[in-house]
């Protein structure tokens, strides 16, 4: 009898690994926020100084742990004034990274029991995002799989991809979460 082969150690980034990773709406704003501001420390606009900031209770909000003051790691992103939870928002960017054919705003609505209305426009927001040309020529060494967008990601990425707008200064910046 031949011995069973083993699954290899790196595997593809799964939907088992994404719901352990963002399990809620507090561990995907915790990401964000360690994307924005490593370790919670940022300048605090009151104290103007370098301050760790820590998580206020039932709010979008960190607040300094010195003076109290307030920093919302949702500001300028597409996430920021959004009534779609931010599970929903991230469970659609990892489809839209994952997926090798073509995706729909039906499809996002089967998915993740929002109304088409409210999965039309996250994708639209996201493919937007994705679409512009200054993301592609950041990434010299992007990948197309098989000649669909959706699949966008660097050699060695997972297909985890999230991008935040800064709308204040116009620019894109790309988050990406490496498998593992």
């Amino acid at each position: 009898m031949k011995p069973r082969p083993r699954i290899a150690e790196k595997r593809f980034y799964s939907v088992a690994d994404f719901n352990r990773e963002f399990a809620n709406d507090d561990a995907c704003l915790e990401y964000i926020k360690e994307q924005r501001w490593p370790n919670g420390v940022t300048k605090c606009e009151k104290c103007s100084i370098e301050r760790k900031h820590h998580r206020v209770t039932g709010r979008t909000a960190y607040a300094c742990d010195h003076c109290g003051n307030h920093i919302y790691p949702l500001t300028g992103s597409v996430f920021a004034k959004s009534a779609t939870s931010l599970k929903t928002w991230f469970y659609v960017i990892y489809l839209m990274g994952s997926t090798s054919s073509s995706l729909s705003a039906k499809r996002i609505q089967r998915e993740t029991g929002v109304t088409y209305k409210t999965a039309w426009r996250t994708f639209c927001e996201i493919r937007r995002l994705l679409n512009k040309e200054h993301v592609q020529s950041e990434r010299p060494t992007a990948k197309i799989d098989q000649g669909n967008t959706a699949g966008l990601a660097l050699e060695g990425q997972s297909a985890v991809s999230l991008a935040t707008e800064a709308r204040k200064t116009g620019e894109l910046a790309c988050m990406r979460k490496a498998a593992g």
